[in-house]
């Protein structure tokens, strides 16, 4: 029995999906997230769930995220959190979402005050 769900079969894979990514990115989503299930070892059949930890602070998880873009990642993120009971895996998926949504405030910010000087 599952003490955590499976990241790629449960979470991932209800997020990306041909409704929500183009067909060439979600290729390419999905062949990265298979490369990190076997590099970090977070499935959970057979592996450790918290490994996922690692992955979302590698850089296998910042080159996903620039394919995904940051809708579809904080998507991702959301699901992490909402799905996992594990503390510590919330806790990064948080830290990291702020990290987006600070991004993205900013990058707002950068775009009106450019259109206001034009």
């Amino acid at each position: 029995m599952l003490n955590q769900p499976d990241f790629l079969r449960h979470i991932a894979s209800k997020v990306l999906s041909p409704l929500t990514i183009d067909s060439k990115r979600l290729d390419e989503a999905r062949r990265i997230l298979g490369e990190a299930e076997v590099k970090y070892n977070f499935s959970s059949y057979g592996g450790d769930p918290k490994k996922l930890i690692d992955f979302l602070l590698s850089p296998d998880f910042t080159e996903l995220s620039l394919i995904l873009g940051p809708d579809i990642t904080k998507k991702l993120l959301i699901a992490i959190k909402n799905n996992y009971t594990d503390e510590e895996i919330k806790r990064v998926a948080d830290k990291i979402l702020e990290e987006i949504n600070g991004y993205t405030e900013n990058n707002e910010e950068l775009n009106v005050k450019v259109s206001m000087k034009k």
